[in-house]
């Protein structure tokens, strides 16, 4: 028997049972203005034209009143077996609702949260007794409802009005299914929110009512038991963000991975959409070269747009580089034509993020810097994001937060950039200052000798030193040192390649050569 499914012989359970009149007292003395009378011609028409079993009704302790003169009912709130609580309505369309003073705020029905043969069944939560009782008729056991309906709008903050909600839990530490009946309108949608806040979205179910009826009681009196059973039984877990079945995957957008156009370079690094590659390297070692010459070519040869953020060069030296990558010579050597060809080609093409050097009282801080890339791609549709170097933002963290959990999450908020908006973001990040060894020479900084944090060797989906041993020689190594998608993106290898000055790019020297 599926713990969704009714037993054939279901009945209330017999903690929930209580005398049909009369009072109860306690150790506080009695709760009740009045007993219960027995319920009256007029109850029973009600009730029994709303599909209820009047005589189980009976067995929960429903009972008659004058408390509010009409057709009112009484309806006994028990907890452990004592009356704690009476909540007095009428039956007629203009429902009315009152209690008694001093009396306990639990769930109707709570006890049978304390019989340990149900402890398999979910909890059944109801926003009315009424359905709670159509519930316990179509065969569920494990069945309340809240005391107080529901709230006029959804409220975050715990406050008294869900006080039975801890006890609740504590009854239920076992439960992993909590099915939410409550009513399909605003108000209920309330409730739905601020129950699921409290018991935990991943446990709660939520129910569907059929065409014209708002609450399980509808459905007993349209649709009789099978119908609420129908109801109970098809209900569905809540969204949960991040978890999904087979069928819920949302599909992946493909994205094509982009030769550099840097021969020997495509078997360990491809520019994707959506990627995060952190660049590294000693100063002076030839990082934004490299970085500023694949952006160059996918640019040139893709047509690819891009967004440099470069903050340690100034305005002419990002268009001296720029310019002469168009120009394959040093713009000294460029004529005039050559030069207006190039800022043609640059200003179709780049986008330039720069702060404003005589505002002294603006932060260059993450959110500025990711202010700018969502107005680079909602305004000039990006493809590449350049951030070049990290270390000169303005890195202010709050005073709880530590610095390895700044960079966590700044980087996790860059990632997130990148794979909402289909944008290969670029990190240039200087290591700390290293020390030579021995032989006079500096050694290759590793992804964990970047600045403060670890989390640059592990976060990136693809990561590459750049690092220039020996000046002598003039040889630059070009190492990516971690891939995600060896099969899409490249696999770690090392490249060697010599800057050429006159040409203003790497010529390769080395092809293709694994660490």
């Amino acid at each position: 028997m599926n713990d969704d499914t009714p037993r054939t012989d279901a009945s209330p359970s017999r903690s929930a049972a209580t005398p049909r009149s009369g009072f109860v007292t306690t150790a506080a003395g009695t709760v009740g203005s009045q007993n219960l009378a027995p319920l009256n011609a007029n109850n029973i028409r009600v009730l029994s034209d709303r599909g209820l079993d009047v005589e189980r009704l009976v067995m929960l302790g429903v009972g008659g009143s004058d408390r509010l003169h009409g057709n009112c009912i009484g309806i006994p709130y028990i907890e452990r077996g004592v009356r704690v609580q009476t909540k007095y309505r009428t039956l007629d369309v203009d429902k009315r609702f009152t209690q008694d003073v001093g009396g306990k705020s639990v769930l109707w029905n709570g006890d049978c949260l304390l019989d340990d043969t149900l402890a398999h069944h979910p909890v059944i939560i109801t926003e009315g007794e009424l359905d709670a009782a159509s519930a316990l008729q179509a065969g569920y056991q494990r069945v309340v409802s809240v005391p107080s309906g529901a709230p006029p709008s959804a409220t975050d903050g715990m406050g008294t009005r869900y006080a039975f909600v801890e006890e609740m839990l504590a009854r239920t530490k076992r439960c992993r299914e909590f099915i939410l009946a409550v009513d399909g309108d605003d108000k209920g949608a309330c409730l739905l929110h601020d129950l699921a806040l409290r018991i935990g979205r991943a446990r709660c179910k939520f129910v569907t009512y059929p065409r014209g009826t708002k609450d399980l009681n509808d459905v007993l009196r349209e649709k009789a038991e099978q119908g609420v059973r129908d109801v109970i039984t098809t209900a569905q877990w809540m969204p949960v963000s991040g978890v999904y079945t087979l069928d819920q995957l949302p599909p992946t957008p493909h994205q094509e991975a982009f030769s550099t156009g840097m021969v020997g370079m495509d078997d360990h690094y491809k520019v994707r959409r959506g990627d995060f590659v952190v660049v590294t390297g000693i100063p002076g070692h030839g990082k934004t070269s490299f970085v500023t010459e694949v952006c160059c070519r996918l640019a040139f040869e893709k047509k690819l747009r891009i967004a440099l953020a470069s903050f340690e060069n100034d305005n002419d030296d990002a268009l001296r580089a720029l310019r002469s990558f168009h120009g394959q010579r040093l713009v000294k050597d460029m004529t005039a034509d050559q030069i207006a060809a190039a800022n043609e080609w640059i200003a179709s093409q780049f986008v330039f993020v720069r702060p404003v050097e005589d505002d002294d009282n603006t932060m260059i801080d993450l959110d500025w810097m990711m202010d700018r890339a969502a107005a680079c791609y909602m305004r000039h549709d990006i493809d590449v994001l350049v951030i070049d170097p990290w270390n000169e933002l303005d890195h202010v963290r709050p005073p709880d937060v530590t610095l390895t959990e700044y960079v966590g999450l700044a980087i996790r908020r860059i990632r997130r950039f990148a794979k909402t908006f289909a944008v290969h973001v670029i990190v240039v990040a200087h290591p700390a200052k290293m020390q030579r060894g021995k032989d006079g020479k500096t050694p290759r900084p590793s992804l964990y000798d970047i600045s403060d944090s670890a989390h640059w060797a592990n976060k990136p989906d693809l990561a590459i030193v750049v690092h220039r041993e020996d000046f002598t020689n003039n040889v630059t190594e070009i190492a990516v040192v971690k891939s995600r998608n060896v099969r899409r993106i490249g696999r770690p290898g090392t490249v060697k390649a010599i800057w050429d000055d006159e040409r203003t790019r790497y010529t390769i020297a080395d092809e293709a050569k694994l660490v």
